[in-house]
C-alpha cells in the first residue's frame, strides 16, 4: 500500500484546522450583558467573532439609529402643552418621553437598549383629548427616531371585525399595515371584549395581540375607551394584559377648562367674544358641570355649543334690517348669541 507524504496530509488537514480555530475564536468573545463604566462600543472592523454578540442582542428586534429630531420634538411637545386641561395626562406623557428620548440616544450611541414597550391605553370620558393626544404622541415618536412616519391610523370594532369569521384577522392585519411606522388607534377598544359569546370580537383581539408582538417596532398600538370598560378589556386577554403596560387616564374637563376651550374656539375661528358673551359662557358651563351633563361629551360638548352660538349669531345678523357685512359684525359674538343654547344642549343630553 502506497503511503500518504507528509505534505499531502498537511494540506488535507489545514482547512479543519483553521474551522476548529475560527470556532474557538468565535467562542472566546464576551457577550454583551449590560452598559456602563465597562462597556466598550464593538468595533465594526475587528472581524466575525465580534460581530456576532451585537446580533443575538437585537435578534427580533430592529434598533433605529436615527437622530433625535429636535424641532419636530419640540414642537409636538408645544402642542401638546398648550392643549387645555389634562394635567395627569401631561404628566404621564411627559415621563414617556423622557424614557423614549433617553432610549433613543442609547440606541444611536450603540449602548444596549431595553424592550421598550410603548403600546398604551388611554381610559377616560369622550371628548377628553385622547384621539388628538395619540397623534401627537406618533409625531413626538417620529421625533425622536422610535417611528419612521408618525402618522395615526383610527380604528375601531366596525373596522377590525368581519362578517363571518375568518374575515376579522385579514381586516386586523390591514390595519397594521395601514398603521406601519406609526400608531394605530383603536377607540372604544372595550367593545371588542363584550363576553364569551362575542367570537368576533375574540378573534380580532386574539389577532391584535399576535401582531403587537410581531411589529412592536413598527406598530404603537393605543387602546382607548370609558375607566371602568377598559379595565375589563385589558383583562379580558392575558396577552393584553402583558403587551398593554402602561395606561394613562384623561380626566374630565372642569368648568374653567371648558370655558378656556370655548375661548380657544374663538380665537382659532378669528372670532372676538364680546364680555357678556363670555360672562354667559362662564355660568353655561359652571351650570351644566354641576348638573353633571359634560362628563359625556366634554370638548365635543363645547364644539357642539360654538356651533350653536354660530347660528345665533347668523340669524341675528340676517334680522338687522339696513345690514351692512362689516368685518367687526361679522367677527363679534354677542351676549345674546347665546339665548337657547343651553336648553338645546340639555335636550340633547337627554335625547
Amino acid at each position: 500500500m502506497t503511503s500518504l507524504s507528509e505534505d499531502f496530509k498537511k494540506r488535507m488537514l489545514e482547512p479543519i484546522e483553521d474551522l476548529f480555530r475560527e470556532a474557538l475564536d468565535d467562542s472566546a468573545q464576551p457577550d454583551i450583558a449590560s452598559g456602563g463604566r465597562n462597556w466598550a462600543r464593538p468595533d465594526p472592523y475587528m472581524g466575525i467573532g465580534s460581530e456576532a454578540p451585537a446580533k443575538r442582542k437585537s435578534e427580533g428586534r430592529k434598533s433605529k439609529q436615527t437622530r433625535v429630531d429636535e424641532k419636530a420634538l419640540r414642537s409636538a411637545m408645544q402642542e401638546l402643552n398648550a392643549m387645555i386641561g389634562l394635567r395627569v395626562a401631561k404628566s404621564a406623557i411627559g415621563r414617556l418621553a423622557d424614557f423614549a428620548r433617553i432610549e433613543s440616544e442609547r440606541r444611536l450611541q450603540k449602548l444596549p437598549s431595553s424592550d421598550i414597550c410603548l403600546h398604551s391605553i388611554f381610559s377616560g370620558s369622550p371628548g377628553t383629548g385622547k384621539t388628538s393626544t395619540a397623534r401627537l404622541l406618533g409625531k413626538l415618536f417620529k421625533a425622536l427616531g422610535l417611528l419612521d412616519s408618525g402618522h395615526t391610523v383610527e380604528a375601531s370594532k366596525a373596522t377590525l371585525v368581519g362578517k363571518f369569521l375568518g374575515e376579522t384577522p385579514h381586516l386586523v392585519e390591514k390595519a397594521f399595515d395601514e398603521a406601519d411606522g406609526g400608531v394605530l388607534f383603536i377607540d372604544e377598544a372595550y367593545s371588542l371584549a363584550r363576553g364569551t359569546d362575542d367570537f368576533y370580537g375574540t378573534e380580532a383581539i386574539d389577532a391584535i395581540v399576535k401582531l403587537m408582538e410581531d411589529r412592536r417596532d413598527r406598530v404603537v398600538v393605543i387602546a382607548a375607551g370609558y375607566s371602568g370598560e377598559m379595565r375589563t378589556f385589558a383583562q379580558s386577554n392575558p396577552g393584553l394584559r402583558s403587551r398593554f403596560t402602561r395606561s394613562i387616564y384623561f380626566a374630565d374637563y372642569s368648568a374653567e377648562e371648558l370655558h378656556s376651550i370655548l375661548k380657544q374656539f374663538c380665537l382659532k375661528k378669528g372670532f372676538e367674544p364680546s364680555g357678556g358673551f363670555l360672562f354667559r359662557s362662564e355660568l353655561l358651563w359652571d351650570k351644566l358641570v354641576k348638573l353633571n351633563l359634560t362628563s359625556d361629551a366634554n370638548g365635543r360638548l363645547v364644539r357642539n355649543a360654538f356651533e350653536r352660538v354660530l347660528e345665533n349669531q347668523a340669524g341675528r345678523l340676517m334680522r338687522q334690517p339696513e345690514r351692512k357685512a362689516e368685518p367687526v359684525e361679522l367677527c363679534q359674538l354677542l351676549r345674546e348669541d347665546w339665548d337657547g343654547v343651553e336648553e338645546q344642549l340639555e335636550e340633547a343630553h337627554y335625547d
